[in-house]
């Protein structure tokens, strides 16, 4: 302890202004515990190593390996183990949880994540240029993010995910919502992301109010978003004493019948249109009398049908005589009003009273997204997206730690078939021994076939073949 102060006080000798001596500082700290960290991992790889030689592996040799952790770079020699089946463990990497193919811990992993699901890439790298005593580019922040994105989205959408779990919730009341959102591509592509998102309703917390026991899932791909959100359904909830409740603007992929099909064994079904969605069709169809949108955003929260006639007819009235596209909008707005009408009938008027009532959220909770997303020339490749895309929701969740704490990243059977594709490249890839052999350099027909026969036709044609090769 003597020799450690009495180095740390010639460190700050050395320096002559205050930031300078506060970061020599920083490092000198830094590298005497990564000093130690070595000295504690070589005494965890004897101890860990003892345990897997009683379950049958061997040493089978010592390699050295190098890995970012969140308080400095640490190299380290660790034993591959090997037993009779030719299992390969890491003992030390496991009790670490330092995966392969990764120069960095879990908990630089997430903390990464965390702040690219918040902030561009490049301010991450400014963050980590500040606060650690390591530097890490914008290009492998954006690497690590989409690798635990990957990570994420093949624990979190694998079959096994729900085994075990035994007693399923029981409520009165589920919401049930799902939209799109769109966001931009490189190379002039463009891509839309499917949520749904399902709670028990809300709560005030102090002047705001909290979704109850909320769930998001998002994918570009609709199907498989409908699929993990069913299966949510089906593993969490027992639904046959459930009213389900659910949300949508009834654009493509989010008609009632999607709702029918996540609903599945539910006790009631109520469906309902959008408020956003309606207000803002109302007020595009109506640009020419705004003085009539309110009144017919009146009427439709009071189900009056014969109100938004009246202010149809009312609209109607207003439309010069050469004017042929408000025309055209008021039609369009009168099928749309009359197509889903029966959407609009008011929770009240269909005798749900659940005080806890929450519909109509999906557009806010976009934001997440939306923020990080879209906005300022934000390009995103399809890897990239879905990446984000998971570990948002994930984080949203609260499961964004509990997979980053599985050390196999990968389900076991997943982990099997990496493991023979694996065996079977590197069986492909072997160049086989040089056979020098003699092949066939003159074939020919037997005699007896007519000419004009197609056998005939293909003898002579083999006849006038050089039978010879150039290289003899």
């Amino acid at each position: 302890m003597d020799s450690i102060v009495t180095d740390l006080v010639e460190v700050m000798k050395k320096e002559t202004n205050f930031l300078a001596r506060e970061k020599a500082m920083m490092l000198f700290f830094a590298q005497l515990i990564m000093t130690i960290t070595q000295l504690a991992f070589q005494t965890l790889d004897e101890e860990v190593c003892a345990q897997c030689k009683k379950e049958g592996f061997r040493v089978d040799r010592k390699s050295e390996r190098t890995i970012t952790f969140l308080f400095g770079t640490v190299t380290y020699v660790r034993r591959r183990m090997k037993n009779q089946a030719n299992e390969v463990r890491y003992p030390l990497d496991e009790f670490l949880g330092v995966r392969k193919g990764l120069r960095y811990s879990s908990l630089v992993l997430r903390n990464v994540s965390r702040l690219g699901s918040t902030m561009v890439y490049r301010h991450v790298s400014q963050a980590i240029d500040c606060l650690t005593s390591w530097q890490m580019s914008h290009q492998n922040v954006q690497q690590l993010v989409v690798k635990t994105g990957e990570l994420i989205q093949t624990r979190s959408t694998h079959e096994s995910r729900y085994d075990g779990m035994i007693a399923k919730k029981k409520v009165p009341y589920l919401y049930l919502e799902g939209d799109g959102v769109e966001i931009k591509g490189q190379k002039k592509q463009r891509f839309e992301i499917h949520r749904f998102q399902v709670c028990e309703g809300s709560q005030k917390v102090g002047n705001r109010s909290e979704m109850i026991a909320p769930h998001f899932v998002s994918h570009l791909n609709r199907q498989k978003a409908q699929k993990e959100m069913l299966a949510y359904l089906q593993a969490y909830y027992d639904l046959s004493h459930t009213v389900v409740i659910s949300n949508s603007d009834g654009g493509s992929g989010y008609e009632k019948t999607v709702f029918d099909e996540l609903a599945l064994g539910c006790l009631h079904h109520e469906h309902f249109r959008d408020r956003y969605h309606v207000h803002r069709k109302i007020k595009q169809r109506l640009y020419f009398v705004p003085q009539l949108q309110h009144r017919m955003i009146g009427a439709i929260e009071h189900y009056d049908w014969q109100e938004v006639q009246l202010v149809l007819d009312t609209s109607e009235s207003l439309i010069e005589a050469d004017e042929a596209k408000p025309l055209e909008y008021l039609r369009l707005l009168h099928n749309y009003l009359q197509r889903n009408w029966v959407y609009f009938q008011p929770l009240k008027d269909r005798r749900i009273t659940d005080p806890k009532a929450c519909i109509g959220t999906i557009e806010s909770t976009h934001r997440k997204i939306t923020y990080r997303m879209k906005r300022q020339g934000r390009l995103w490749t399809k890897t990239g997206a879905q990446a984000m895309i998971r570990v948002i929701d994930s984080l949203r969740n609260q499961e964004f730690e509990g997979w980053l704490n599985q050390y196999e990243a990968l389900p076991n059977d997943v982990v099997a078939q990496e493991k023979r594709w694996h065996a079977m490249k590197r069986w492909v890839q072997k160049k086989p021994r040089f056979q020098a052999h003699e092949g066939v350099f003159e074939g020919k027909i037997g005699e007896g076939q007519a000419k004009s026969a197609p056998l005939g036709q293909f003898a002579k044609g083999l006849s006038q073949l050089i039978t010879t090769p150039n290289y003899i």
